[in-house]
Parts: structure tokens; sequence; C-alpha cells
């Protein structure tokens, strides 16, 4: 069972906002910041 493109990009954004807030947390996070933006390439993708 596949996810519809508008559940992929509520997943996304969930995500983003989950990242963010721990970017927030810890602002040097290298890997954090990758992830963070890896993500929001793809939801901008769409």
């Amino acid at each position: 069972m596949g996810m519809t493109n508008k559940q992929f990009q509520g997943f996304l954004r969930l995500a983003l906002e989950l990242l963010e807030r721990a970017f927030k947390k810890s602002p040097d996070n290298e890997d954090l910041k990758k992830v963070r933006d890896i993500f929001q390439s793809m939801l901008e993708d769409e």
C-alpha cells in the first residue's frame, strides 16, 4: 500500500517541523542541517 502525494507531503512537513525544532536546540549540528535541507528540497520538488 503506497502513499498518496498529499500524504507524502504531509509526512515531509511533519518531519521538517521536527528537524527544525531539533536544529534550533542544536544549531551547530551539521548532520541535522543536511537532513533538513534534503527534506526541504524533496518538498520543493513536488
